[in-house]
């Protein structure tokens, strides 16, 4: 209700006690503080909890964010880093890891983004049900780099460019569970859309569509749409729509 100072009283209850009875109302006072505006108190906070509840892999998730986007992206690093040493098989940390680490390759013109990947590697250990997460974050980034080094070198081809983009692409598909595979043939397929490979960007979206939920058909056919207007098919891509709307319009809007 933007009554922050009720909220604080509240919290300043807390002192007297324990860490292990407080510790999640005192996180949510430094996420509060945060939004406020009060970056110094959220971050003090932050570095209270992370040195007094090492086991909580969430925490030092929003920490390194915290700083990343208010502070230090070398101080977001170091606190992932922590993190890592604390629980090497957290997963979402190596996502936070994949961002911050791709930002600073891209600003050194690193298109084969070195430390990136070198991430990639160090997170081989994790479970996996996350596994595959980690090579479809590893293809996107590979995209960006080569649409930048496009920008670089005209000359060269971006099929070509983009071969380190379909190799994470296939090492995801191998490594995802059943149900969500359909996303990575998804996102492969709009990959061959911007190098112009239509033919090819067909083949995965049918592929997509082949495994794709229920819940999720409705997308895979308004990508194929899209495909077919972008090749100036507009009969079929109206087909395609009308096939969709008839299927799923009553519980999808798209």
């Amino acid at each position: 209700t933007g009554h922050l100072d009720h909220s604080r009283q509240l919290l300043a209850r807390l002192k007297d006690s324990s860490i292990e009875k407080s510790w999640k109302t005192i996180l949510e006072g430094a996420q509060m503080e945060a939004r406020a505006g009060r970056y110094s108190i959220a971050r003090e906070w932050l570095k209270y909890l992370t040195h007094h509840v090492p086991w909580y892999g969430p925490l030092y998730k929003i920490h390194s964010e915290f700083e990343r986007d208010y502070g230090d992206p070398v101080e977001a690093f170091a606190i992932v880093e922590k993190g890592l040493k604390e629980l090497p098989r957290y997963g979402p940390l190596y996502l936070v890891a994949f961002r911050l680490l791709e930002k600073d390759d891209l600003s050194r013109k690193a298109y084969d983004l070195p430390k990136t990947m070198g991430m990639v590697s160090r997170a081989d250990n994790i479970s996996r049900e996350l596994l595959w997460r980690v090579h479809f974050e590893a293809a996107q980034s590979q995209e960006r780099a080569a649409v930048l080094l496009m920008g670089e070198t005209p000359k060269l081809s971006l099929k070509k460019a983009l071969y380190a983009t379909r190799r994470s692409y296939s090492k995801a598909i191998m490594l995802s569970p059943p149900n969500l595979v359909w996303k990575i043939w998804l996102a492969s397929g709009r990959t061959e859309v911007s190098c112009g490979n239509t033919n090819g960007a067909r083949d995965l979206f049918l592929r997509a569509y082949d495994c794709v939920t229920e819940k999720g058909r409705s997308t895979v056919l308004l990508e194929c749409a899209r495909l077919e207007e972008f090749c100036g098919d507009l009969a079929l891509s109206r087909s395609i729509l009308c096939k969709a709307r008839n299927e799923h319009g009553k519980s999808d809007w798209k």
